[in-house]
């Protein structure tokens, strides 16, 4: 029996440092040794200092620049050349014989002669004309454009994508009318769209950075920038063995952006701008895009392949090909532009990718692709199994309960009926156990023992049942040291002379029928199973506040429905102790109450299971329960039960996946295992992408989700009601009941988890007794028709 002792006295609900004292096994999870927390702790930091070691090699690799420049390659180097001259009116040279390339020079001077240099190595450009060098004066550097497509050559670009919808619709079109072009690719969208992006290379199109996430450089610092460029480099190494130095500037106009443009350079990229903007971006969705004209000068056309709905620039492309093809027009990529002696920007299709680019593929794809890949894995699961398991539980529920209504019992007198013992294990009850001992007075089934279980109650609890039974021959009292309730149950089991052994808490009121209603399905003797226990309805019986209405409409709906459902397919996993009837027979081959969980009705419940008893669950054998009035009471008293139901299908897990157990172990145990396991390894993961969803503007999904389950929710509510008659204001419980469970439940699964890791034993926590159980007027008799 668990000793319990705190200040001298024996207290329920206080926390063992040992295992308790005469137990014939230790609690599930219980660590003896006391150790493992201590090595899960360690070992987790080993890991943690790994993973740190991993990633601080790996991290300056995963940052360096893919092009190696030989000076000037410091990261603040683009601000401080900038500085160095007015960046608002730099000079623009080359406008006359190109635009479709452009770059930043430093003006240097030597012999009277002024060169255009490369800020990032000892090359010269070229000398400037004598016209150019009137327009620069005495600036420090210039912005050149140069390159562009000759006559008749058309060259098609597209921004932002790849995206799964257009992209591949773009292919498609490309492909069938034999036209190469351009996509400048945004690096997550590499990340999402593989296998697009590896298509993009293998049909000869071009590929070029368009930056890790359509960034704005001025909005960032410049390690930033520059990891928005290194990052889709590696990636696109990574997934396709591809490396390209071309580059576009996240919306373009690059005149006025040359921060930009320089941070760029400096990394060793070459920025392509083009002449023909469609503007595709600006149409709404369902609005035509005009094709643009030709005049048979050369043209570099911008388009989008995401970013948006892209189906008017699908459209508009078909038109735009059909239309150069009937001028005569040829068409490339944007490769021919790149000068003879600039070569070495020409895109590389066969580069071996090296760690880091992996390792950043790895990283982006676990940011990225991941999160969004689990969301909605997990978002279609639950709305598929709430809506199935929903569907099933009500279905079930309502022939289950219709027929019970028609079972013809068979009558229960003083001479036929069966012997019931009632065991109460009390301890420091006083403000509410005359009432249970009245109620349990009270009660129409003839034939009846009550034995009270005093487990070392401090209060006057034992003397006020001795005197009780001194007026009623019925109720036996025994009294043991404090030892759990477990303990004092099976004391009371040991002693008990029925056939049928009824367990009640010591707040609870059993109304009078409830007692019979429970015994009466021991009597009925159908083919197959014998029934080896009878699960009761509870209900919360102090309905005083916004948290005990919560636990009432909880109570109600999930055993009306919930548990009727599972007793029609015998999956029932729990009988609650509060209001249970058990054959005797079965509850002593299982050897009572085990001291090694704190859920010792659920233990109880699989063990008679795996024993082949059959499980019922009566909605008219009614128990009026006081349920916790204040949050650390509720989360207290969940605890314990999260705590020992999660010890119980630890310990039960061989009956899980085993047809020998039915629905039981195919359907009900690995339903409980996913809703434990899946929270637990996702919540944080799924709050995490649920607040950034809200905060960008995104909230659709997660209202329309939140609606289905709240919809789901008062389907299954409203069937309980009407199926025991209870009061439809618990509707108005359905719209925040959510908002109540899902922060708990939270909190119970990682709290017991922590329990479990540190292995410690759990005490029984009993909630402050207020006496203030109030059983809710209703039509008894419609209740109860005879049959």
């Amino acid at each position: 029996m668990y000793r319990l002792r705190r200040k001298g006295s024996t207290l329920w609900g206080e926390t063992p440092s040992v295992v308790p004292a005469g137990a014939t096994s230790v609690p599930v999870f219980f660590d003896p040794t006391g150790r493992r927390w201590a090595k899960l702790v360690a070992g987790f930091l080993l890991i943690m200092v790994a993973i740190a070691g991993v990633l601080a090699w790996l991290t300056p690799h995963a940052m360096s620049p893919t092009w190696h420049a030989s000076t000037n390659q410091e990261p603040d180097y683009p601000e401080r050349l900038l500085a160095t001259g007015d960046p608002e009116s730099i000079p623009l040279l080359g406008t006359d014989e190109g635009f479709a390339l452009v770059r930043i020079a430093l003006v240097e001077r030597e012999n009277g002669k002024v060169y255009l240099a490369d800020p990032f190595s000892d090359a010269r450009f070229r000398d400037a004309t004598p016209e150019e060098v009137e327009l620069i004066g005495d600036h420090p550097y210039v912005m050149e454009r140069f390159g562009t497509p000759g006559e008749k050559q058309l060259m098609l670009t597209f921004d932002d994508g790849p995206t799964a919808e257009y992209t591949t619709e773009i292919l498609d079109v490309l492909s069938r009318e034999k036209v190469p072009a351009t996509f400048f690719s945004v690096g997550e969208n590499v990340v999402r769209n593989p296998e697009l992006f590896r298509r993009i290379i293998r049909e000869g199109h071009v590929a070029a950075n368009h930056t890790m996430t359509h960034a704005d450089f001025y909005q960032h610092d410049e390690l930033r920038n520059r990891e928005e460029l290194i990052a889709t480099d590696r990636i696109m190494r990574s997934t396709a063995g591809y490396a390209t130095r071309l580059f576009r500037i996240p919306e373009g106009d690059p005149d006025n952006k040359p921060l930009t443009l320089l941070q760029a350079q400096q990394l060793g990229y070459l920025q392509v701008d083009m002449n023909v903007d469609t503007l595709d971006w600006s149409y709404e969705p369902g609005e035509e895009i005009p094709t643009p004209q030709l005049d048979g000068s050369g043209a570099i056309v911008l388009m989008h392949d995401g970013g948006g709905d892209r189906t008017a620039t699908v459209d508009m492309l078909e038109d735009l090909i059909a239309q150069a093809k009937d001028k005569g027009y040829t068409f490339s990529t944007v490769a021919p532009l790149i000068p003879a002696d600039m070569q070495e920007m020409l895109p590389l299709k066969t580069v071996q990718a090296g760690l880091a680019d992996h390792a950043t593929l790895t990283a982006s794809t676990m940011f990225i692709v991941t999160p969004v890949t689990l969301m909605t894995w997990l978002f279609w699961f639950g709305i598929a199994a709430l809506t199935i398991m929903s569907v099933l539980y009500v279905l079930l529920a309502i022939i289950g309960h219709r027929r019970q209504q028609k079972t013809q019992w068979a009558p229960l007198d003083a001479d036929t009926c069966p012997l019931v013992s009632i065991v109460l294990p009390v301890f420091n009850e006083q403000p509410v156990i005359l009432r249970t001992l009245e109620a349990l007075k009270a009660s129409d089934y003839p034939s009846l023992e009550v034995i009270a279980v005093d487990d070392g109650s401090t209060d006057d609890t034992l003397a006020i049942m001795r005197g009780f039974a001194r007026d009623w021959p019925q109720l036996r009292v025994l009294t043991q040291p404090n030892g759990g309730k477990s303990a004092a149950s099976n004391l009371g089991i040991l002693s008990a002379r029925g056939e049928i052994i009824v367990t009640l808490d010591g707040d609870t009121l059993l109304e009078p029928q409830t007692v019979r209603m429970l015994a009466r399905h021991f009597t009925d003797t159908p083919e197959g199973r014998k029934v080896g226990a009878v699960a009761g309805h509870v209900k919360v019986g102090n309905r005083k506040n916004l948290l005990t209405a919560w636990q009432s409409l909880e109570y109600i709906s999930g055993i009306c429905v919930t548990r009727m459902a599972e007793g029609l397919v015998g999956a029932i996993s729990i009988v609650p102790g509060a209001c249970a009837a058990w054959r005797a027979e079965a509850i002593r081959e299982a050897g009572g109450y085990s001291h090694d969980t704190l859920a010792e009705d659920a233990d109880l419940t699989l063990t008679i299971q795996r024993l082949g008893y059959r499980l019922v669950q009566e909605n008219r054998a009614v128990a009026w329960t006081e349920a916790p009035m204040t949050v650390k009471g509720l989360a207290k008293q969940r605890l314990r039960w999260t705590y020992g139901n999660i010890q119980a299908l630890y310990k039960h897990r061989s009956m899980i996946l085993r047809p020998k157990f039915g629905v039981l172990g195919m359907v009900a145990l690995p339903y409980s295992l996913l809703a434990t396991v899946i929270p637990l390894l996702f919540l944080p993961m799924t709050v995490v992408a649920a607040g950034l969803s809200i905060s960008a503007g995104n909230w659709e999904s997660i209202a329309a989700f939140a609606a289905f389950v709240a919809g789901t929710h008062f389907v299954i509510s409203f069937v309980a009601l009407v199926m025991v008659k209870e009061s439809f204001w618990h509707l108005a419980i359905v719209p925040i009941y959510r908002v109540i469970y899902e922060p708990l439940r939270a909190y119970l699964l990682y709290a017991s988890l922590l329990q479990a890791l540190r292995g410690r034993a759990v005490g029984w926590y009993k909630p402050e007794r207020t006496n203030s159980v109030a059983p809710q007027p209703r039509e008894v008799d419609q209740l109860l028709t005879p049959k």
